[in-house]
Parts: structure tokens; sequence; C-alpha cells
């Protein structure tokens, strides 16, 4: 089953709450609206375990759906979790149900597991789109299984870097709060780079749909707007332009921007005796300087790549730590 060019794929999102920690959940939720929508969203896992507190606290807020398993035999691994097994099969057998129901594009498995490889194969074998989530740790066969495969604890670290100097970086995933125009900013950032990478330009219908895949309860009309233009409109940090009919959305033209910052960059280490500076406190210094800048949208997912695409700086130290004027 395949989705039409105009519709967006349904997914269905398995998490293996055994084998994946749910720190990782604002990663998983804000990287699915990329692959399509999740009709399904289902969790799998004892949750009478302590272990699994950190979840129970996330999956009423986050509209997922528990499925409870408890251990059938023990475990005598070390460091398995003595339902391991039971979780794998009950999931597995929900995702054949589910294929067999006939009402998704493709499947996100989420776990680290190499016990889902033959699962993942098996899906692609039907025609389904399989996009595999996991950490570091996965198997190679679980990952070449997939037709897709996301790294969640390298994205997850790669997210922490960028956004760590910026002011309010609440994560609205991991705990009940109102919806704010950060979270609103900060998701449509997300949807016009996902489709910058691509090439691709980003109409202002699939920002719309990006948010309420996000954010079922998004409406413009809580933040006093009646029309979704118009709010994204207001944003500094990005601007609507209309060809053919339709509406588009891009990050403003924030070239000017970037030379202030560079050339801030420059001026603020002359003035060190050494010449050089801690990253850390150089991108704090920015950050204060500049608050509408954004390392993400420059196209940079480090503060140090940025500093060292400047002319005449150069990124130095053991653990690239340190900023340094060079001629």
């Amino acid at each position: 089953m395949a989705a039409s060019n105009d519709q967006v794929p349904r997914l269905a999102l398995l998490i293996d709450a055994d084998n994946i920690s749910s720190k990782y959940l604002s990663t998983i939720l804000s990287e699915v609206p990329k692959h399509g929508i999740a009709t399904y969203r289902r969790i799998y896992g004892d949750f009478t375990d302590p272990q699994a507190a950190g979840w129970r606290t996330k999956l009423l807020d986050n509209a997922i759906t528990p499925v409870q398993q408890f251990s059938n035999v023990k475990s005598h691994k070390p460091g398995e979790s003595a339902g391991k097994n039971a979780t794998d099969s009950t999931l597995i057998i929900d995702a054949m149900d589910i294929l067999y129901a006939g009402k998704v594009d493709g499947f996100i498995i989420v776990s680290s597991d190499s016990d889902f490889t033959r699962l993942a194969q098996r899906l692609r074998e039907s025609g389904m789109h399989v996009v595999g989530m996991g950490r570091n740790q996965t198997s190679v066969s679980f990952r070449r299984a997939c037709t897709t495969f996301v790294n969640i604890e390298l994205l997850a670290s790669r997210e922490e870097a960028a956004d760590a100097p910026e002011p309010d970086t609440n994560d609205t995933s991991n705990a009940p709060a109102e919806l704010t125009l950060k979270d609103v900013e900060r998701v449509v950032a997300g949807i016009v780079r996902n489709n910058d990478g691509k090439g691709e330009d980003t109409p202002l219908g699939a920002v719309g749909n990006g948010l309420h895949n996000r954010y079922p309860d998004f409406d413009v009309r809580t933040f006093g707007y009646t029309k979704l233009s118009k709010m994204i409109g207001d944003m500094k940090r990005f601007e609507i332009v209309e060809n053919g009919g339709i509406h588009y959305v891009s990050f403003a033209d924030t070239r000017d921007l970037q030379s202030r910052v560079t050339a801030f960059v420059r001026e603020r280490l002359s003035k060190e005796p050494s010449k050089t500076m801690q990253l850390s406190a150089l991108a704090n210094e920015v950050y204060q300087a500049f608050p509408n800048f954004s390392l993400k949208d420059a196209g940079y997912a480090q503060f140090s790549k940025f500093a060292d695409s400047i002319k005449g700086v150069k990124v130095v130290g053991a653990n690239r730590q340190q900023a340094r004027l060079v001629k």
C-alpha cells in the first residue's frame, strides 16, 4: 500500500520501551513528521517495572498507547529485563496485525534490538517503508534491514549541542505545558530545515500539516491569529513567498545577520591577549549580542563548525574547545 503524491504517508510508530530510554522521546516525536503521520502510536514493555517510571509520566501527555507485557519467563542474561522476549513477541505480533489490516503505508520501529531484523525485512517484502530508530549500539543487520535508519543517540546529541546556548529550550513533549509560540517556531524551523536539506521548497500547507502532526491541539486562534500565514509572517525568523498561487515558507534572509556575527567573533577574539577563547564562552557572548541568531538556520549543528567556517578563525585544542584568531 503506497500513499499518493498528495497524501501524507500513514505510519505505525512502535516503540520498544525495554530497549529505548524515555529521554529520547522528544527526539523520536520530532523525527516522525519527516516521514509521515503516526496513526498508530504504541509502546511495549512492562510498565510495572520501576525502570519504566520515566515512560509512565510521558505517555498520556503524548497520546502514546502503552501495551503492557508482563514477564512470561525470568531472564538470566546480565542486563536483560525479565520481560524482554515477551515484549519483542508482542510488538512483532501487533506489527503483523497492523500490516494485514492494510491501513498504513509504513512503520517506524524504535529499538536497538537486532531481534527485529527479520520483522523489518518481512515488512519491506510487503511493500512497506520501514524507518528504524535506535542508538549507536544498534546492530548492522537491523540498520540495513530498514528502508531508513535514524541514529537517535547521535541526533539527540546534535540537537542538544545546537540548542544548548540558545535561550528557552523547553521540551514540551517531556512534561505537561501550554504550547508557546517558541514551540511553534521550533517545529516550523525543523520542517523548513528538513526540506532545505533535500533541496525542496516548503509549502505553507506542509507546515500546517507538520504542526498538527506534532501538536494535534495546535490552533492559530490560540495565539490571536485567524491565519497561519499571518502568524508565521510575524515571526522574524521566516518569510512567506507566493509563487504560482502557492505560498512557501523559508528562512528570512539572514546574510546580513551572519556577517555581523562573524565580524563580532573576529573582533571579540582580537581583544584577547592570546587571541583565543573557550568556544562555550564565545558562543554565550554571541547569543547575548545576537538573540535572533540561529546556529541551525545558518546550516550548522555545532558552534565549533560555525566558528571554523569564519575566515581568520580556527578551532583548536585537543577536544576542539577553543577558537583562535589566525592570520
